[in-house]
């Protein structure tokens, strides 16, 4: 087993991979610079594991402000720092900091020079380079935020969240600015939307993302386009009121329900996938029902022709999940933050997978940190998760070294390559 899984690793470990979610800046120019390493690190995922560990918000808050001592703020955090550590959040911080850093994890003797080498990445350019493709070996990541973007690095990903869902009247406003068109009618609404996937796929976006399971459930029923007038006259209802851009907007679950559905047959049309939350959401308290994936079911049976890639394989739904990759060509796997999440669970959940769902199914690695250095951790964390699965899978006699490698090109370039259309050199 241990000649198996080394073999299969130092294969893993040649290729150059696709990432098929992260958060970052598009631009390395627009990291932010009045930051410091231990709220940069403390901005994304590992947060939770520590409020988790009983670390208060309002501590958390001080801990995170870089005006501040930077020691007096790790004695903050020191103690649930160190009961989070094994997680893998935690791993993947301290794997990042060896490798990128030459120092021992995240640990109060090495943060100050931590901190020193940190803040010299931030005046020194090519730090994205140096992360992404020296020592992370990814061939292109799919970039799920605003703003521009790096070519070399990035394909875009387009959210539709404000069309299914507006907030605000300031949300309207914006989306009347920025297609040229005065939302008074349901068929306005949806020219916008629609206006704005075929301006994303044309300036690059590969696919369409939603996040709708951070604030509602995933079942979105059927509902005819006409009872999804009332959202518009919410809008058209507070016009008149002072500061009225700023008014919250409750444009009623109807409303939402028909826009996502005349989302995934925009999508569906353009033969663009689309990319949806599901599983655990990030923070510190949600309902996880609303992400079930098995909530999607009636979506799957109604547009055939929209490939569904799910993600962060679903978990703790990850069992619900390889149903119905199992039962439908049109329904993926994606493995996007999975591995950092529990990498135990990951090793798993594919070494099952491999028996139940067509191994071109399977996506196996997307960074989703908000921060760069830690995608580096993430990616380690993921090639020996797969590499485990796979030589238990030899082990087992399912196949030998030469198909698990080939599995594993599968899992870390071709399927997401095929997926989103991607050409790589």
């Amino acid at each position: 087993m241990t000649d198996t899984y080394e073999a299969i690793l130092a294969y893993v470990e040649g290729l150059e991979i696709v990432d098929t979610h992260e958060h970052l800046p598009g631009l390395e120019a627009n990291r932010p610079r009045e930051t410091d390493v231990l709220q940069e690190y403390l901005t994304h995922y590992f947060n939770s594991d520590l409020r988790s560990a009983g670390l208060s918000a309002a501590t958390l808050g001080q801990a995170m402000d870089p005006t501040q001592p930077l020691m007096a703020r790790w004695e903050l955090v020191e103690p649930y720092w160190e009961a989070a550590r094994h997680t893998g959040y935690g791993r993947s911080l301290d794997v990042t900091v060896q490798a990128l850093y030459g120092l021992d994890g995240v640990r109060r003797e090495t943060l100050p020079a931590l901190n020193e080498a940190f803040l010299g990445t931030l005046e020194t350019p090519g730090h994205y380079r140096r992360v992404l493709k020296e020592a992370s070996h990814i061939a292109i990541s799919l970039l799920d935020a605003e703003g521009p973007w790096d070519p070399t690095l990035f394909r875009p990903v387009v959210r539709m969240d404000r069309f299914v869902w507006p907030r605000s009247l300031r949300t309207v406003v914006q989306v009347e600015e920025e297609y040229g068109v005065r939302i008074r009618s349901l068929d306005d609404w949806l020219g916008a939307c629609e206006a704005a996937l075929l301006r994303a796929r044309e300036q690059g976006a590969v696919a369409v993302k939603n996040s709708d399971a951070y604030v509602r459930s995933l079942s979105f029923d059927w509902v005819p386009l006409r009872e999804a007038e009332g959202g518009i006259e919410a809008m058209r209802s507070l016009r008149h009121l002072p500061n009225w851009d700023e008014q919250p907007l409750q444009v009623g679950k109807a409303f939402q329900d028909a826009m996502f559905h005349h989302v995934l047959e925009l999508a569906e049309r353009l033969e663009m996938p689309v990319q949806i939350h599901t599983g655990i959401q990030e923070g510190s308290g949600n309902l996880l029902t609303n992400s079930d994936p098995q909530l999607l079911n009636p979506l799957f049976l109604q547009y055939p022709g929209v490939r569904f890639d799910i993600f962060h394989m679903g978990y703790p739904y990850q069992q619900t999940l390889s149903a119905l990759a199992k039962m439908f060509p049109n329904v993926y796997i994606d493995m996007c933050w999975a591995h950092i999440i529990s990498p135990t669970a990951s090793v798993n959940a594919l070494a099952e997978w491999i028996d139940a769902v067509p191994v071109n199914k399977i996506s196996a690695f997307g960074g989703d940190y908000g921060f760069v250095d830690a995608v580096y951790g993430h990616q380690w964390l993921a090639r020996r998760n797969v590499a485990q699965a796979l030589a238990r899978k030899v082990g087992e006699g399912v196949f030998d070294v030469p198909r698990a490698c080939q599995v594993a090109r599968m899992l870390f370039i071709e399927n997401p390559a095929r997926l989103f259309g991607l050409a790589l050199e």
